[in-house]
C-alpha cells in the first residue's frame, strides 16, 4: 500500500508544466491537495494552486508518480536533485524532448527505474491534446495504463511501440498546431485579397478548420474520403485543389513534417549525453 502523500509530483514548473497541472485539475482527475510541484519563480507570476516547495527531494519523497519536466539541458542537474530518493515504488514521466527513457533510467541509477516518456501537444490544456507514449523497459503495462489515463485528461494519447518513433510523434502532433495555424493565417490572407475583412476571414478560416477536424475525428472516414465529399467536379474546391497540386503544397507539408522530425532526432543526439 504507497504511503505518499501526493499522487504526482511535478519537478520543474515551466510552461508545459503549467499546463498540465491545470488540466489535471481543471478536468477533475487529480483534486489539488494530490499534486505537489517545484517551487520556482516562475510561481510568483503564475501561481499553480497545488503544494509548492523549493527542495526537488521533497517533491520526489512525498509522491507516488514524478513528472520531470524541466529542459533537457537541465535534467543532469535535476536528476543529482532527486538521485538519493528515487525508489523502486517510483513511476517516472518525463516530458522532456530527446532524452531516452535509458538514459533517464541510468542518470537516475539505484536500480531499475520505471520510466515513461510522454510528448503532449499544446491543446492538452483545452483537453483536446493528443499525447505520445513510450514505455521505457521496466515500466510495466500497468504503468503505461495509468499514464494513458493521466494524459486522457487532456484529449486522447498514443502510444509508440520504438522510442524513435517519438520524433515522429513530434513531428506530425508536436509541431502540429503550427502548422495549422499558418494554414489559417494563409487562408486568412486569401479571403482579405478577396474582399474579407480581416477579422471575418479569421472566423471563417478558423471555423471551417475547426468543424473539419471534429468531422474527422467524428465519422471515422480517411481525409482523403471527406475532401473527396466536399470537392464537386467543375466546382469551387475543385479550383483551388487543382491550384494546391500544381504548387506542390503536399510535397512541401511532407518536407516540413520530416524537416521537424530530423530536428527532433539532432536535438536527441545533442542530449544523449554521450
Amino acid at each position: 500500500m504507497s504511503t505518499h502523500r501526493y499522487a504526482l509530483g511535478v519537478v520543474g514548473t515551466g510552461h508545459i508544466a503549467a499546463i498540465i497541472v491545470n488540466r489535471l485539475l481543471a478536468s477533475g482527475y487529480l483534486a489539488k491537495d494530490r499534486i505537489i510541484v517545484s517551487w520556482s519563480r516562475k510561481l510568483e507570476h503564475h501561481p499553480l494552486p497545488v503544494a509548492a516547495v523549493r527542495d526537488n527531494e521533497d517533491v520526489v519523497r512525498d509522491a507516488r508518480i514524478v513528472m520531470i519536466a524541466v529542459t533537457p539541458q537541465r535534467f543532469a542537474e535535476a536528476a543529482a536533485s532527486i538521485r538519493d530518493v528515487i525508489t523502486p515504488d517510483h513511476l517516472v514521466i518525463s516530458v522532456m524532448a530527446g532524452v531516452s527513457t535509458d538514459r533517464i533510467a541510468d542518470v537516475l541509477g539505484r536500480g531499475p527505474v520505471r520510466v515513461i516518456r510522454a510528448m503532449p501537444n499544446l491543446p492538452f490544456g483545452l483537453g483536446c491534446g493528443v499525447t505520445g507514449l513510450f514505455r521505457g523497459r521496466h515500466a510495466t503495462a500497468d504503468d503505461i495504463e495509468e499514464v494513458k489515463h493521466l494524459f486522457n485528461a487532456g484529449g486522447v494519447t498514443v502510444e509508440v511501440d520504438r522510442e524513435a518513433l517519438m520524433d515522429a510523434v513530434t513531428a506530425v502532433a508536436g509541431s502540429g498546431p503550427a502548422y495549422f495555424y499558418y494554414f489559417v493565417e494563409m487562408m486568412m490572407q486569401g479571403g482579405v485579397a478577396a474582399g474579407l475583412r480581416r477579422e471575418d476571414a479569421q472566423v471563417l478560416a478558423a471555423h471551417a478548420c475547426v468543424g473539419a477536424g471534429a468531422m474527422l475525428l467524428e465519422k471515422g472516414a480517411s481525409p482523403s474520403e471527406l475532401r473527396e465529399a466536399v470537392t464537386s467536379p467543375g466546382g469551387t474546391t475543385q479550383a483551388a485543389m487543382r491550384t494546391l497540386e500544381k504548387s506542390g503544397v503536399a510535397l512541401h507539408v511532407e518536407e516540413a513534417v520530416l524537416a521537424a522530425f530530423r530536428r527532433s532526432q539532432e536535438l536527441g543526439r545533442l542530449n544523449s549525453g554521450g
